[in-house]
């Protein structure tokens, strides 16, 4: 299972490495600008970018990496324990660079930033539960034959992860005006995660296998 684990978020991880290297850049580059506006506002909020590549590597992972891997030989139940352990680390990896980001950000910017971002710093398990409700349902996404559905369950399909990432914006508006509620809004999207990541785990039974 461990090498099906580092052979699904190898690209992973190589995506998030380059984010963080662009952050460094930005912060670098609003230092030098003495916190050009324009800049700073990527700074402060540069934990939506992780957000965003989450879904986009668990649907990378599933769609192409896994079908690779029983190509390989890697066992389905494997597989399964690899989309496991996938759904857990990599929101948890980004969940720590969020952390790290921002108490950067707070400790050389902190007169300028959003409330949101300083809860963030405070408190970076808020961010948790959106980030596994985001993997969770992109992981679930990547198994679907989407090609081979009914144009109508594609169009609900895409529609359901438009609310999904809605997510995003609730969760800054709730950050920004409502931040008591911040931490059962988190886990209550943790909760909704569940669902996706079983009907993923479940549909690795039956996986195409892709020809290498």
């Amino acid at each position: 299972m461990a090498k099906a684990l580092w052979f699904l978020t190898k690209p992973a991880l190589a995506m998030v490495g380059v984010l963080t290297a662009v952050y460094g850049v930005l912060v670098g580059l609003s230092l030098a600008t003495r916190g050009n506006e324009f800049i700073f506002t990527y700074v402060q909020g540069f934990f939506i970018v992780f957000d965003i590549i989450i879904g986009i590597c668990a649907a990378q992972a599933i769609s192409a990496y896994a079908p690779l891997a029983l190509s390989f030989g890697v066992t389905r139940r494997s597989l399964r324990g690899a989309v496991a352990g996938f759904w857990v680390l990599l929101p948890v990896l980004c969940m720590v660079l969020d952390y790290l980001c921002n108490s950067v950000t707070a400790r050389l910017f902190y007169k300028d930033m959003n409330k949101l971002f300083v809860s963030l710093a405070e408190y970076p398990l808020q961010g948790l539960g959106l980030k596994l409700l985001l993997c969770g349902s992109m992981l679930w996404m990547g198994s679907l034959e989407f090609s081979a559905l009914p144009i109508w369950k594609r169009v609900l399909t895409i529609a359901l992860v438009c609310v999904i990432y809605l997510q995003l914006t609730v969760f800054m508006l709730l950050g920004t005006f409502r931040p008591g509620v911040l931490t059962l809004y988190s886990v209550v999207l943790g909760v909704l995660s569940l669902p996706f990541i079983l009907v993923a785990l479940h549909r690795m039974q039956k996986l195409a296998v892709t020809q290498a």
